[in-house]
């Protein structure tokens, strides 16, 4: 069972522990009101990775507690609604960008989670993106390689540009392929990670090693190697970092890169967003 402790709220009826009555800004809360004699385990934060290892404790019938400060679970990846005289409006405070949803195989490790626990969001996908240029510019690019070569490259980049983002990809290839060698489900702290990695995945778990130093490496460092100056490229690197993560790509380690210029810039590729926003992959982890 999974439970959830917040700062006390009115409560109403009952769901999971004691779901509360919306508030004006219609954000579901969650509060225990009964004395908890005894849990096998508290988890302090309801943001996704309090959420992920609670769901899934919760799957092998220990009775879990998720205590959390905040109204609402999620931490900086919720939903919440404000309603105005001039009509309602939702925010978004997460990812803006999401793939691996939707993959009945997927690297992603939250994608993981969902397959563990037996609960996923509805995700719609789609195939390109508006982008917006300083100078006004409006250009709606197909997501992949062709959608970037051939028509962002094509109205804003240089011959120059067009070298290094080549140079770029040719030198994350191998990294991007070790991000994505082995499962994070697999992955542990202890001697245990012989079974669970070493034994079930032996060529992942190489491959995984042999890069073991570059994926944990700044980016930055890739950056100086290579010797990138072009700013389109560098400016376009920036923001598909802080779409992903909140930081620019100097401040982004090879494994966030790498996994990103892997699974992004392949033919055929789509992105994910899940219906309700940040909200809905949360309300998945609680169910």
């Amino acid at each position: 069972s999974l439970q959830f402790a917040t700062p006390p709220f009115r409560s109403s009826s009952s769901k999971l522990s004691i779901p509360l009555s919306y508030p004006p800004c219609q954000t579901r809360l969650y509060c225990k009101t009964t004395s908890i004699e005894e849990v096998d385990v508290i988890i302090v934060g309801a943001g996704l990775s309090g959420l992920c290892a609670g769901s899934m404790l919760a799957t092998t019938s220990r009775k879990v507690l998720v205590l959390e400060s905040h109204d609402t679970p999620g931490g900086c990846c919720h939903t919440w609604t404000r309603r105005t005289p001039v009509g309602t409006f939702h925010f978004e405070s997460g990812p803006s960008l999401y793939s691996g949803l939707s993959s009945p195989t997927s690297f992603n490790p939250l994608s993981n989670v969902f397959d563990i626990i037996g609960e996923r969001p509805e995700v719609k996908t789609y195939d390109r993106w508006g982008t917006v240029f300083p100078d006004g510019r409006k250009l709606a690019a197909e997501i992949g390689p062709e959608g970037f070569e051939d028509v962002l490259m094509g109205a804003y980049g240089t011959p120059e540009g067009r070298r290094e983002w080549g140079e770029i990809m040719k030198r994350m290839k191998d990294i991007g392929e070790a991000s994505q060698a082995l499962t994070s489900m697999s992955l542990r702290e202890d001697i245990g990670v012989i079974r669970t990695a070493a034994l079930r995945y032996p060529g992942g778990m190489f491959k995984t090693l042999k890069y073991a130093g570059e994926l944990t490496a700044p980016f930055k460092e890739v950056v100086e190697e290579l010797g990138i100056k072009d700013e389109f490229v560098k400016n376009w690197l920036d923001m598909l970092c802080f779409l992903l993560q909140g930081l620019p790509a100097d401040g982004a380690m090879n494994a966030v890169i790498g996994y990103m210029l892997q699974d992004w810039y392949k033919p055929g590729v789509v992105l994910d967003f899940p219906v309700g926003g940040s909200g809905g992959i949360v309300d998945a982890l609680v169910e």
